[in-house]
């Protein structure tokens, strides 16, 4: 029922603060360091203050590639 002895705020707020006192203390761990390629690829141009419009000229690179390559049976049979 009715707590008399003491506050129900006081215990509440110390529960928080033993819970607070359990939390790890000073700055974060750095984040490990990407071992596949597209998360090296991600973490070199999309991420934090890296972030850059160069993955749109890769992608047009790629695109023009694979189109030659699927074009070039086709010109070759022209020749």
């Amino acid at each position: 029922m009715w707590n008399l002895g003491s506050n129900p705020n006081a215990k509440r707020m110390a529960e928080v603060v033993k819970f607070y006192n359990k939390l790890p203390k000073g700055p974060a761990p750095a984040p490990a360091k990407p071992t596949n390629p597209i998360a090296r690829y991600r973490a070199a141009f999309f991420d934090g203050d890296n972030a850059s419009g160069k993955p749109f000229i890769h992608l047009a690179i790629v695109i023009v590639i694979f189109g030659y390559s699927l074009e070039y049976q086709h010109l070759k049979a022209h020749h």
